[in-house]
């Protein structure tokens, strides 16, 4: 299939109001500080039969909801100072209208995730993302009536948490007509986070020849995968421990297969500090408020899936125990504080990182013509990463796997990968 965009329009949305009198620059928490130079991405889709109104008309209602929502979100509508606040200037947020010379089944019957990039307002890598505007927005309209809706916001001022606050308030402002119900972010962080001296400037490798592959666990099949996982130590895994074992599993062998001698392998995974902190921080805390837990296991020995569930769950324990004192008492990087740089770029190591977006409410953001039919993640262009977020049912999970071309082949065709999973099925509207 030969898809064609074209860019129709190309605006700044302006905040409906002034900021409000608060501090004109949002300084940067530590953790934001160490955030890589990227935007987060992210694609909702929506079918036609639950919008009769035309591309216009839903164009400008987005665009208007959006300038009533930038004044209670104010640092999105500035601009990056210095690489290390936000000028709160009123500059605005960045709106892209484009026409898709497809129907939106032809997208969904065989997703490809790096076709997906077409639908986002702006590289994903791009360097603007560490000075310049924060947030783009993209809407996509459909031969068929169906659109997609691309976001990408600068990773330095937000998290999922932070991405899936400013869609569902901005989903509330559209439905409403009003910005008045929604809550006013908080934005207080930094005090919990002092931030450091320095201006670390945190780019994103880039790989080539990297491959993503979106793999799907149905919620029939997490059942199964659970009580495969499950262990005298680990009784009841969660969905995400469980998939992640599995893959990781699937990372082994593939690089028993390939490279043929003892390794240690090691992953990461993102943990929300919000609740952690005590007292707890508002779920409406924006920034980038996580920390970053590491599970380790040498391939000399066999590996099952039980042993690395275990695995994963004593560091979640031990991160949790630990792992928000240390970032505030040394002021540095769980990643520093573990001393994990000393293993990456080692012969001997592999290391996977993984992010899980289960659980954040992406598909409740209703704009006023139903809840998106799929909600995705665009191909990304480094390597070893897993990004999981829910299946629409809330149940099962979908995974977005980057690998090289080589790795690939061998992941995608792991027979256990096979018993729970299906490698890029078609999207159901």
């Amino acid at each position: 299939m030969t898809m064609e965009i074209e860019i129709v329009a190309r605006e700044t949305i302006k905040p409906s109001s002034p900021t409000p009198q608060h501090p004109t620059n949002f300084n940067f928490s530590l953790i934001d500080q160490n955030a890589p130079v990227m935007y987060t991405p992210l694609l909702l889709f929506y079918p036609q039969n639950n919008h009769p109104s035309r591309p216009t008309q839903r164009s400008q209602h987005l665009k208007t909801s959006l300038s009533k929502l930038l004044p209670k979100f104010y640092p999105l509508a500035g601009i990056m100072k210095e690489r290390t606040t936000i000028e709160c200037n009123d500059n605005g947020a960045e709106y892209v209208e484009a026409q898709v010379n497809c129907n939106l089944s032809d997208i969904l019957d065989q997703p490809d995730a790096s076709m997906l990039r077409s639908f986002l307002p702006v590289e994903i890598e791009s360097e603007e993302a560490d000075t310049g505007c924060l947030l783009f927005i993209q809407a996509n309209f459909f031969k068929c009536g169906g659109m997609v809706i691309g976001v990408c916001i600068s990773h330095k001022i937000a998290d999922t948490e932070t991405l899936s606050m400013v869609l569902n308030s901005w989903s509330q402002v559209a439905i409403s007509g009003s910005s008045d119900g929604v809550k006013f972010p908080e934005f207080n962080a930094a005090s919990i986070f002092p931030p450091s001296d320095s201006k670390p400037h945190i780019t994103i490798p880039h790989h080539d020849g990297v491959i993503t592959k979106r793999v799907v666990f149905e919620s029939s099949k997490i059942v199964s995968l659970k009580a495969k996982a499950t262990g005298a130590t680990v009784q009841q895994p969660t969905r995400v421990e469980a998939v992640t074992a599995l893959i990781w599993k699937c990372m082994i062998n593939i690089s028993k297969s390939s490279k043929g001698f003892p390794r240690l392998s090691l992953i990461s995974h993102v943990a929300n500090l919000r609740k952690r902190i005590e007292p707890p921080l508002p779920e409406n805390c924006i920034g980038n408020i996580v920390g970053t837990l590491f599970a380790a296991i040498s391939t000399e020995k066999e590996t099952d899936l039980q042993g690395l569930v275990c695995e994963l769950r004593k560091e979640i324990t031990e991160f949790k125990k630990t792992g928000l004192q240390k970032i505030k008492d040394e002021k540095r990087t769980w990643l520093k504080m573990c001393e994990i740089e000393n293993f990456l770029g080692r012969d001997d190591v592999d290391y996977y990182m993984f992010t899980s977006w289960c659980r954040f409410p992406l598909y409740e953001v209703d704009f006023g013509w139903g809840k998106p039919t799929w909600v995705t993640l665009p191909s990304l262009i480094f390597k070893d990463t897993v990004f999981m977020v829910d299946a629409r049912d809330g149940e099962g999970v979908e995974a977005l796997v980057s690998l090289s071309k080589e790795d690939m082949a061998l992941f995608e065709a792991d027979q256990e990968l096979l018993e729970f999973a299906t490698v890029n099925p078609k999207v159901a509207i």
